[in-house]
């Protein structure tokens, strides 16, 4: 597979970051001069220790009332002069070479907008926003189609995919034809799956021989079970 579907692929590198030191009105002045809606607090090492937002700066604006948790944060980050203060941490984070599934699935259960990218020392690469993890799904299907004949079909299944129908209208990969084994059918569909770009798959595969209630070493017609591809080399 080619592999774009890592973070790093799509993460941005020019990224705004913001000392643990840094005054409220230079954290302010950062933001609105980069356009942004908040930014990765990191340390004398470059290792992310949370991350400020507007909504953070803009907890200052709100009373620090009553009692518990969310109250003392509010109470903590309307006193707060620095980025240390300000910031919410930990930091949700993901590595470089995570899925950018992955990395959509933890932003939506945090409820954030966007990840800090961190090495495996815990500094910061880059940033992914819900705007990048989008953009894997905007790649032309002319590109999809041709990743799924070249990348999936021929090197990763070893099957001609001049013996098998695909068509991607929209993102949606539809597959016809005949496969050599039922087996194939779950594996070419999730490889499939794991295309950048890839939305849906429309699977109408059949099969030249149903293979699930065969021992691996009992011969069948035209030779053994599990015998080699004539695609693979």
């Amino acid at each position: 597979m080619t592999g774009q579907r890592k973070v790093s692929a799509v993460m941005t590198t020019d990224v705004v970051s913001v000392p643990l030191g840094a005054p409220f009105k230079t954290v302010a002045g950062l933001l609105e001069e980069r356009g942004v809606g908040g930014a990765p607090v990191v340390d004398g090492h470059g290792r992310v220790a949370g991350v400020v937002s507007r909504g953070d700066l803009l907890e200052r604006e709100v009373g620090h009332r009553g009692f518990g948790p969310r109250a003392r944060r509010v109470r903590r980050k309307a006193e707060g002069v620095f980025a240390a203060d300000l910031m919410s941490s930990p930091a949700v984070t993901i590595g470089p070479d995570e899925d950018v599934v992955r990395a959509a699935r933890l932003r939506e259960s945090h409820r954030v907008h966007r990840l800090p990218v961190v090495d495996a020392e815990g500094a910061l690469a880059g940033v992914v926003s819900r705007a990048d993890l989008l953009r894997v799904f905007l790649r032309p299907d002319e590109d999809i189609r041709e990743e799924v004949c070249d990348e999936v079909l021929a090197k990763e299944m070893y099957v001609d995919p001049r013996s098998l129908y695909v068509a991607v209208q929209d993102g949606i990969v539809s597959l016809s034809g005949t496969v050599e084994r039922y087996g194939m059918i779950s594996l070419v569909e999730a490889l499939v799956r794991r295309v950048d770009g890839v939305v849906e798959v429309r699977g109408h595969l059949k099969v030249e021989l149903d293979d699930r209630d065969i021992h691996p070493d009992e011969p069948v017609a035209g030779g053994w079970f599990g015998r080699r591809s004539p695609y693979r080399p």
